[in-house]
């Protein structure tokens, strides 16, 4: 009898460790990059919903549990994936190295002419061939609004020549890729009115009246807007009262997130 209570006790104690190992930890890093910008670089967790911006001089801090998926964006350098590994998880602490975006020219046609050799005269002689028009060519044109990095990518993903067999757009489909485009679209676009949110409100203000630290003000940015369209409305409507009445009944209830995280913030003296 003992043992067999022994067997349930070890069985309760690794069945407890493991629900614990899928709670959300804050994870700290750096993108360690020495030719890039730092500031306002987007840190997304796909899996989570949640995102943040790193500081000026590369840190971040995000939450995450194992096997979440981060989605790191800079201008310039190649949108980076990375799964959280137990290791990563236990560490708590991770430092990114992105990669240079190597963008190819387009090649310019210019017509054969002989030149005089006289700068006035040659200005006006040369003539550049008519640049390639996809849509004389039957090629689909896309005529909508300006989109994203991510949302070109998805346009690309889910569209094919007029009258071909769409097998791109099949296989993306059949991978998840499509999807998974999609999410993240949405995820960007999210992002974007979510800073717009964040930068109505001065930092001063979120610590001084909020008592919410300056190392956690896009945290609790995220918390209050972050897939909350009602939220995201009193900001977009640009009402200061409205705005402010949002954020001080959001502050408690933030700050005591965090407590249940196991998150120590001091509030100012």
């Amino acid at each position: 009898m003992a043992k067999l209570f022994g067997f349930f006790g070890i069985l309760f104690l690794s069945c407890s460790l493991g629900l614990k190992a899928q709670e959300a930890v804050m994870l700290e890093g750096r993108i360690v990059n020495d030719s890039i910008e730092h500031e306002y670089l987007h840190i997304l967790n796909l899996t989570l919903q949640k995102g943040t911006i790193t500081s000026e001089s590369g840190n971040f801090a995000i939450p995450v549990r194992v096997n979440d998926t981060l989605y790191i964006s800079a201008l310039q350098f190649k949108h980076k994936e990375l799964v959280i590994t137990p290791a990563i998880y236990s560490r708590k602490y991770i430092e990114i190295a992105l990669e240079t975006e190597v963008t190819e020219l387009a090649d310019v046609n210019i017509s054969d002419v002989a030149l005089s050799g006289r700068l006035g005269d040659d200005m006006n002689k040369p003539k550049l061939e008519k640049p390639f028009d996809p849509a004389e060519a039957g090629l689909p044109v896309y005529t909508g609004p300006v989109l994203t990095s991510e949302e070109r990518k998805l346009y690309t993903a889910t569209h094919s020549g007029g009258g071909i067999i769409p097998v791109d757009a099949v296989i993306n489909a059949i991978s998840g890729r499509t999807a998974y485009l999609k999410k993240i679209v949405k995820v960007s676009n999210m992002e974007i009115k979510v800073q717009e949110a964040r930068n109505l409100v001065a930092d001063s203000t979120y610590i001084k009246q909020l008592e919410i630290p300056a190392r956690f003000i896009d945290d609790f940015v995220h918390y209050v807007y972050m897939d909350n369209t009602a939220n995201l409305a009193v900001a977009a409507s640009e009402n200061p009262l409205s705005l402010m009445e949002l954020l001080l009944q959001e502050a408690p209830a933030y700050l005591e997130h965090k407590k249940d995280e196991g998150v120590r913030i001091e509030k100012k003296q």
